[in-house]
């Protein structure tokens, strides 16, 4: 990573955030992004977050000699350093470097308004602009700049690539496209092999979807792109993003780390300049950074061009962060705030990322208080809600539910037992709210799954299969007491069982 801009300490969440009062019987949960808080969402249910997310995918027209491309693509953001790099992802099949080098206007309508359109003229020298397809990517990103007039609210982020790797296979996914004439389709699908950065998924597409981004199911944040299927329309092909991601890190850590001493400023590549203490033509000692509109990015101490011992970064959104620095990162303790002078997270920080213990404060007033690694929620952690409620209690690794715990809903029902890949899954218990067991058995992905005992309010119990939520075979229905009320395949002769 860059060396003069400090990795992001958590800068922005998402405000369309659900109160837990409102989740009721559906476990959602944290998700994290590719760097430190960039993205938390605890409890934040997939459904009601459409309305958003189509604002951010694009349809895209290209006029050329040769005729008009059609293509989609989608906005997305994520953090170099404490800065956000706002871009434009598509195909490069759509998107092609011809285009790029004829300095094309490419026309992009928004889904959500199709009235609504705009254009991005690529003839911007200080636009970043790169093609992946030498490193067998199809896959081009295009910079977005304030001049695109593109909404920040737009614009999605990723998923950590710690979450990729060969467990996904057979993950669930789903992809958002536009049907012709349907508006937003949500297709659902399985991860079907993964070979280095190529996704072979089952979910269904329709033409015109190459360039929709996919999505892991549960999961808020964005794992690939989506580019073509294959001739008998069996299964499909994606690409992930995050080597993308590495590449522009480095790419865009070369131009801000490239700068010249010049009439007692040192400016930088970016534009960004600073004034203050100099030493063999570089800032050393005490100084101001800031960004080329003249606003104060930091201010504090440096050595060798880097951010060192103590000083303030000022996020572009005004947020801020004020602890400690070594070689260019926040590490050791430091306290991350909200524009208003609320502290966001507070803790400790190795290489720009949480690391040990530390808390996040959720504008709502809802907060975590736990472990932390590599910037996820690793170890323990308590979720409290702004009432100062339990939501869970629970294991973590890296940023995933993992191991056993507890989760309480709004209603007070809870459940205590094993978790995997964020849901309910092996053994377990859920509760009413006065604390009587509700289900005893077995789960899968938060459903009554295997064996279990389902007890209703007034006591009597059943004993038996489960699957997808309902009893499935043989089972017993039992009294209060005990005493065997039915046998048999009772599944249309049950009171309600609410998983």
């Amino acid at each position: 990573m860059g060396n003069n801009e400090p990795k992001n300490t958590s800068n922005e969440l998402n405000n369309a955030k659900e109160s837990n009062d409102r989740v009721k019987e559906n476990i959602l949960i944290p998700q994290n992004s590719t760097h430190f808080l960039c993205r938390l969402e605890p409890f934040k249910k997939i459904e009601s977050y459409l309305s958003n997310i189509s604002k951010s995918i694009l349809k895209i027209e290209i006029d050329t000699r040769s005729g008009k491309i059609i293509g989609a693509g989608f906005l997305l953001k994520f953090y170099i350093g404490q800065e956000l790099f706002y871009c434009l992802i598509s195909n490069e099949h759509v998107i092609k470097d011809d285009i790029i080098k004829n300095n094309s206007i490419i026309n992009i309508i928004y889904y959500d308004n199709e009235s609504k359109k705009g254009n991005i003229k690529l003839k911007n020298k200080k636009r970043y602009i790169k093609s992946f397809i030498d490193i067998g990517l199809d896959i081009t990103v295009i910079e977005i700049l304030d001049e695109d007039n593109i909404s920040k609210n737009y614009f999605l982020f990723p998923e950590s690539e710690i979450m990729i790797n060969k467990r996904l296979i057979n993950n669930g996914i789903y992809i958002l496209q536009y049907a012709k004439g349907k508006g937003l389709v949500k297709s659902r699908g399985k991860i079907k092999e993964i070979n280095k950065y190529e996704i072979t998924h089952l979910a269904s597409t329709q033409k015109g979807s190459s360039g929709s981004p996919i999505f892991l199911e549960n999961c808020i944040n964005i794992i690939g792109i989506h580019k073509e299927g294959n001739k008998d329309k069996t299964e499909n092909y994606g690409d992930f993003i995050y080597p993308v991601i590495n590449i522009i890190e480095n790419d865009i850590n070369k131009k801000r780390n490239s700068g010249k001493y010049i009439n007692g400023e040192y400016i930088w590549e970016d534009d960004k300049y600073y004034i203050g203490e100099f030493k063999n033509n570089l800032p050393n000692g005490k100084g101001i950074k800031y960004y080329s509109n003249r606003k104060i990015l930091y201010e504090g101490n440096f050595i060798n061009g880097k951010f060192e011992g103590n000083g303030k970064y000022i996020y572009d959104d005004s947020d801020y962060y004020i602890g400690q620095y070594k070689n260019g990162l926040p590490n050791g303790k430091g306290i991350d705030y909200y524009s208003n002078g609320m502290i966001k997270y507070e803790g400790d920080y190795i290489n720009g990322k949480g690391e040990g213990y530390g808390k996040y404060i959720w504008e709502n007033g809802d907060y975590y208080i736990g472990q932390w690694k590599n910037g996820l929620f690793n170890g323990k952690g308590t979720y409290y809600n702004s009432n100062e409620k339990i939501n869970y209690e629970v294991d973590f690794i890296n940023g995933t539910l993992e191991g056993n715990g507890k989760y309480t809903w709004g209603d007070g029902k809870f459940y205590i037992g094993e978790f995997k890949n964020n849901l309910p899954n092996g053994k377990g218990i859920k509760y009413y709210s006065n604390g009587k067991i509700r289900y005893e058995g077995d789960f899968i992905n938060n459903k009554f799954e295997g064996n279990g005992k389902y007890i209703w309010e007034n006591g009597e119990y059943y004993i038996g299969q489960y699957k997808n939520g309902l009893p499935i075979g043989e089972g017993i229905l039992y009294y209060s007491n005990g005493a065997i009320k039915k046998k048999g395949n009772l599944m249309m002769n049950l009171p309600e069982i609410k998983n």
